[in-house]
């Protein structure tokens, strides 16, 4: 069993305790953890600043997760803005930049995305583009 104490003075919130447990090669199985007297459980995955992190490192869901997330803000704003003869397409691009883009890439920094992911990535960026310049 592993007793986590404060030796530097940080201090503990222990309203939720939850481990993610991340197996490598050189560790085999889970370790009990204590906080305070407390075991802390273990799960598979959970959201930390509004992004999931998992035990396996993969982020397929966390990119299904963004995309339905920056689809629903592109959805919002079909009948506000993007619908909207007057407003030019340079200030849609921007809106689309600002909301859209950032609601799908949150967090981006700090992933690890292949071949398959980007494309998925880049096919959604696509298809609202092309709805957007309403090219069919």
């Amino acid at each position: 069993m592993l007793q986590i104490v404060d030796a530097f003075g940080l201090k503990i919130n222990i309203k939720k305790p939850e481990v993610l447990y991340q197996p490598n090669s050189t560790i085999t199985r889970e370790e009990d953890i204590m906080v305070d007297g407390i075991n802390l459980n273990y799960v598979l995955e959970f959201t930390f600043l509004a992004s999931t992190i998992s035990s396996n490192g993969c982020i397929d869901d966390e990119i299904q997760w963004r995309m339905a997330k920056a689809s629903a803000s592109f959805g919002r704003l079909r009948q506000r803005l993007w619908n909207k003869h007057y407003v030019s397409m340079r200030v849609k691009g921007k809106i689309y930049r600002a909301i859209v883009l950032s609601t799908l890439l949150y967090g981006a920094e700090a992933w690890t995305v292949y071949r398959r992911q980007v494309k998925k990535l880049h096919a959604f960026m696509m298809r609202h583009l092309r709805s957007l310049l309403r090219i069919i």
